[in-house]
């Protein structure tokens, strides 16, 4: 039997070379166009979503750690003592005067902490209830300085003292 010859040319298998010719890509899907659109879509969802979360968590947080009504009036009772101290240190409010101011607003505090009208009550009548006791010894010491026509006593201590009072206060 005769084998046949590989590389030589026999007729029929090896045909003429097509003609070069540009083969278009293939197109893409728009599937793929879809499924991006929606993959960015839920990314911004997951975002905006744990943003929402997470602030509404730190609201409620900060809502818990806000004062209370009473933390609320002593912080304003203790920006007008501080007042009242400042301008004495500022030369724009005499001893005598400051005295004066602190005995209202030490009243004025009584009042919208307890309810209790207390501007005109006697000294004895504050150091009788005992909610208002350490106010009516602060306003008693306050006295002698606020009437009389000179003292020694400090504005800056009853500042002090009245600061104290403010910040004990339950």
């Amino acid at each position: 039997m005769r084998v046949p010859e590989l590389f030589g040319a026999v007729p029929g298998l090896l045909a003429d070379p097509a003609p070069p010719e540009i083969i278009a890509p293939p197109q893409y899907s728009i599937a793929w166009v879809i499924l991006a659109v929606l993959c960015v879509l839920v990314i911004i969802a997951l975002i905006v979503s744990t943003l929402k979360i997470t602030r509404a968590i730190e609201k409620r947080i900060a809502y818990r750690r806000r004062p209370d009504d009473v933390e609320a009036l002593k912080a304003e009772f203790l920006r007008a003592v501080n007042d009242i101290a400042d301008r004495h240190e500022d030369e724009q409010l005499e001893s005598r005067d400051g005295h004066h101011e602190l005995t209202g607003v030490m009243r004025r505090f009584v009042r919208r902490t307890t309810g209790h009208d207390v501007t005109s009550q006697d000294l004895a009548t504050l150091l009788a209830d005992p909610r208002t006791r350490a106010v009516g010894e602060l306003i008693g010491d306050l006295y002698e300085p606020d009437f009389a026509m000179s003292s020694d006593r400090d504005l800056l201590e009853s500042v002090r003292r009245a600061r104290e009072v403010i910040r004990t206060w339950s």
